[in-house]
């Protein structure tokens, strides 16, 4: 009976831990950031010195060599680099005036993605 006790004891706790852990996440602070690049594309170039400038991660797919990440860009309507995807909202071509407003715009619940063009 007590190793019974002594094993509930310790599985609350640690239960209660991994859901945490499992749910930062969903917590974490800041955008979601995609960028869809090659690497001959000056205002790809131009796109990820600005995220860089401004301290906000992002993720890096370019498009040329990575197949799924060429696929997720076709299904995201891209035509043409840099696409950037921030918060679910695609933004065709190099734009700091459509970053900084999809930036300021509070995260979308859906992850259906719209669509901005400069």
């Amino acid at each position: 009976m007590p190793r019974t006790r002594f094993l509930s004891t310790l599985a609350a706790p640690l239960l209660l831990a991994v859901l945490l852990l499992a749910a930062a996440p969903l917590f974490a602070a800041g955008p979601t950031v995609e960028l869809y690049v090659t690497s001959w594309c000056p205002y790809c170039t131009k796109a990820k010195a600005y995220f860089d400038g401004k301290g906000i991660a992002y993720s890096l797919y370019d498009i040329d060599k990575d197949a799924a990440a060429n696929l997720r860009y076709k299904r995201y309507g891209g035509r043409g680099v840099p696409l950037v995807m921030i918060n679910g909202t695609a933004i065709a071509g190099y734009s700091v005036a459509e970053f900084e407003k999809a930036l300021a715009a509070p995260a979308p619940a859906a992850a259906h993605p719209k669509f901005a063009t400069p």
